[in-house]
């Protein structure tokens, strides 16, 4: 066994100090099915502080809309914790993470949530490998236009692809690698990954591909994203995949339309089933000050297929 860590000490001996920014967002959301129930509660309550140095910085992000604070998934921290990592940069266009982190697969699923287009996470958020304890070492601006993310982590336990047990360790791991393209105003990427015995020790690896693109010029959004995964929750029989087109049009500076369409497709053991969600709705930016933002989104989500 090895062990590697890190003490950083700020005082006297400190020629220059860090910088700190804190950012804190909220959701609180109205929720209303087609039984004509409406609930009320927030979505999410993050708090997040961010130092940054000439060579090391760090983040601190914790979600206190967790449901429950003191669950605590295989390989992984209490569900309280989204992210604690430091950051190395090796030279302009080189980095260093460790620590728990989102890892580098799903072209939504890197946005964080205070610029999200829809409400909610959609149907691909149960194929993606999530966050992870790990190492990665990611390039930007290669030849001006590439970039990648590869890292090694323990088990991807809390993707809900998965469903490891309680102790499960091991020799096994979860990888991810993600490359990626600017070509005009097009962003391009490519992501794959895997983690071991994804539903307890003597069953199947969990394998998932990830396929992006997004194009934004002026008043226009779009966007295309499928995932396919196979080895569903250990199940080697089980595959599922789900792919999503988006378009959003600024009427103005302050106001979008939006509309995502998610279609998506499971297979266990020659049986099939398939669910499509449509979203339709607006994102309205009420304001934006240099310290403070708001904005209120709707959407209304319509459901087909095997419903």
């Amino acid at each position: 066994m090895w062990t590697l860590g890190l003490l950083c000490v700020s005082g006297p001996a400190a020629s220059q100090l860090p910088d700190i920014r804190w950012r804190i967002y909220g959701q609180y959301a109205a929720d209303r099915d087609s039984g004509e129930q409406t609930e009320f509660d927030f979505d999410r309550i993050r708090v997040r502080a961010e130092t940054v140095g000439k060579r090391f910085g760090s983040v601190v992000q914790l979600e206190l809309a967790a449901d429950d604070w003191s669950r605590r998934r295989p390989r992984t921290s209490v569900d309280v914790i989204f992210d604690a990592y430091l950051n190395y940069r090796l030279s302009d266009r080189y980095q260093l993470r460790a620590g728990q982190f989102k890892t580098p697969l799903g072209l939504d699923f890197s946005l964080p949530p205070n610029v999200m287009e829809i409400t909610k996470r959609g149907m691909e958020f149960g194929l993606i490998l999530n966050r992870a304890s790990g190492v990665m070492l990611s390039g930007r601006r290669i030849g001006q236009r590439f970039g990648f993310d590869a890292g090694v982590f323990n088990l991807a336990s809390r993707s809900a692809a998965t469903s490891y047990q309680k102790g499960q360790a091991g020799d096994e791991y979860a990888f991810a690698l993600r490359g990626h393209a600017e070509i005009g105003y097009s962003h391009f990427e490519a992501a794959y990954g895997e983690t071991g015995s994804a539903g307890g020790p003597g069953t199947a690896d969990y394998r998932v591909t990830d396929l992006g693109w997004a194009f934004d010029r002026e008043n226009v959004v779009l966007k295309f994203e499928w995932i396919d995964g196979r080895g569903v929750r250990g199940d080697a029989t089980r595959e599922e995949r789900v792919y999503y087109v988006h378009g959003a049009y600024r009427l103005r500076d302050d106001f979008e339309l939006v509309m995502r369409h998610f279609d998506g497709a499971s297979r266990i053991a020659g049986s099939s089933t398939r669910l499509t969600n449509t979203y339709l709705g607006f994102t309205w930016h009420a304001f934006r000050e240099d310290r403070i933002q708001g904005r209120l989104k709707m959407n209304i989500v319509v459901a087909g297929g095997d419903e």
